[in-house]
């Protein structure tokens, strides 16, 4: 499985398991990266799941999307 495919599986199911939990959905968020994951690969795919959303898990959506840009403390920046 590619792992774009990966993510847009599993990443939902993070988010309503850590529904109230920012920093532990960066985390797997850094997983991603880990394994091998793009900056512009993952803003995509939250992009593709903030299409398919409902307005409180897209925002988020919008407020990962900031940890992956860097619009955020530097210290939670992941790239």
């Amino acid at each position: 499985m590619s792992l774009n495919k990966e993510f847009i599986q599993l990443f939902p199911v993070e988010i309503k398991k850590h529904y109230n939990d920012l920093l532990a959905l960066r985390k797997s968020l850094i997983k991603f990266k880990d394994k091998g994951m793009s900056k512009d690969s993952m803003l995509e795919n939250l992009e593709k799941l903030r299409g398919i959303s409902d307005s409180e898990t897209e925002d988020i959506l919008l407020d990962l999307m900031d940890f992956v840009v860097g619009y955020c403390n530097p210290n939670l920046s992941i790239f």
